[in-house]
């Protein structure tokens, strides 16, 4: 059953629950985490043997590692075309997403006369890209990172995913959004893997992607050898709600998260009362045609609910403070809402919009920051694969007109040989700053 909160007669115990849901914790597995990249570090290729036989698969062997292109072909011969034709619409709608947001590879602008500034973006020259498939192929995860690297315009894109099951369409959804290396590797090694390099897996210089809290804490140990995307958790949605909404869609969008894990989160956020009661009659009725039924039940009994606060801006506002990874507006006028809206990692709006459009079909990308991190980064995008340089062209002209606040300012931080650098090109005879 949903269980129904009216915010300002709930207790502070139950509300830091439901504010917190599964936040992120490494402590309890850090050392243990470590451990194992220290093995993949030391061992190589023969710790990542090591690794997968003990969690994922007792008869995988080095051969198994690399992902052959015989491998690959042999993928498009077990897959029926028609799945294969919607993977590429997939895929095409996921590229021209992200090549719309592309920015200008160099801008420069004049501010002072004889001084242009400006930036350059490039690419990253390499991005490991980590890719759960514990239970099920998740060819949707692997497409919408690849693409997004590939029209970055990323030279070399390697994919890792764990060997627990035979999944072609996994390596189909890789070939064709232009994965360059792809590997049989996850998890904690998959992360080490892709850091440090092993004979068969050369490194890489960032690594992105989602996964469990063991996935998740091997990418934060390993950050300063590579940089990476963010640390993402459980999935979670606010269905954000006024009285004229649907409460049949309410439910099914509540499940639709909370059959992803038992620490997932579907939350109703509303000021209607009634639509609260009617959402929770419509998961009881709901739930039984699911095949996930259990692992929603877990997630009902702990951060899926609904919470009854007095008025919309009391919503909007729980809603911000919350900051979901996915946030669906249900209300009469979404766009009306919109601006006031500031932490979320992906935006759904209106009634025809579930958060099951975002992770498959629409073509915005969801991996996206969880557990308050929407207040602070973004979801992935192009720019997560890209990096900008600061550009200055100056004339002489333009340095003679700036000359004045490197004089004043190199005099202040007592850094004499930044001032020469500008004056053996401009030959002034006296510091203005030694007047002062």
């Amino acid at each position: 059953m949903l269980n129904i909160y009216k915010w300002s007669e709930t207790n502070k115990k139950i509300k830091k629950k439901i504010l917190d849901r599964a936040m992120f914790d490494i402590s309890e597995i850090r050392e243990y985490v470590a451990k194992w990249i220290d093995v993949i570090k030391k061992e190589g290729n023969e710790g990542i043997v090591k690794y997968i036989r003990e969690f994922d698969n007792k008869s995988f062997t080095l051969k198994d590692l690399k992902v052959s292109k015989n491998d690959i072909k042999n993928a498009y011969k077990r897959i029926n075309p028609k799945v294969v034709e919607v993977i590429k619409r997939q895929i095409s709608i996921s590229r021209q997403n992200a090549l719309s947001n592309a920015r200008q590879e160099t801008v420069l602008k004049s501010f002072v006369p004889g001084v242009q500034v400006g930036y350059k973006i490039t690419p990253i020259e390499s991005v490991g890209l980590t890719v759960p498939a514990g239970q099920v192929p998740l060819p949707t995860v692997m497409q919408i990172l690849a693409v997004t690297a590939k029209a970055a315009g990323v030279p070399r894109v390697i994919a890792c995913y764990p060997p627990t099951g035979d999944y072609p369409e996994m390596l189909i959804a890789a070939d064709l959004a232009g994965v360059d290396e792809i590997y049989r590797v996850g998890g904690i090694a998959g992360i080490a893997a892709m850091a440090y390099g092993t004979k068969t897996i050369k490194p890489v210089l960032k690594i992105a992607g989602p996964g469990s809290i063991y996935t998740q804490t091997a990418k934060l140990l390993v950050y300063g050898q590579v940089t990476i995307d963010m640390v993402a958790g459980p999935s979670e949605a606010i269905i954000l709600a006024d009285e004229f909404a649907n409460p049949i869609y309410c439910a099914a969008d509540i499940l639709a998260r909370a059959e992803h894990a038992p620490d997932a989160t579907g939350l109703l956020v509303t000021c209607s009362e009634k639509l609260a009661k009617a959402t929770q009659k419509e998961v009881d009725r709901q739930i039984q045609y699911l095949s996930r039924k259990e692992i929603i039940e877990q997630s009902l009994s702990k951060y899926s609910v609904a919470v009854v606060l007095k008025n919309m801006e009391e919503v909007i506002n729980f809603t911000n403070e919350y900051s979901p990874e996915h946030l669906e507006v249900l209300v009469k006028d979404p766009f009306a809402t919109l601006p006031e809206l500031k932490n979320a990692g992906s935006i759904f709006l209106g009634e025809y919009a579930p958060v099951a459009i975002g992770d498959y079909a629409s073509g915005t990308n969801h991996i996206l920051p969880t557990g308050f991190w929407s207040k602070m980064v973004s979801a992935v995008g192009i720019e997560t694969f890209q990096k900008s340089s600061e550009i200055q062209y100056l004339t002489k002209e333009g340095l003679n007109n700036l000359e004045e606040i490197v004089d004043v300012v190199s005099g202040i931080e007592k850094l004499d040989a930044h001032w020469n650098s500008v004056n053996v090109r401009i030959n002034k005879e006296k510091r203005f700053s030694e007047t002062l």
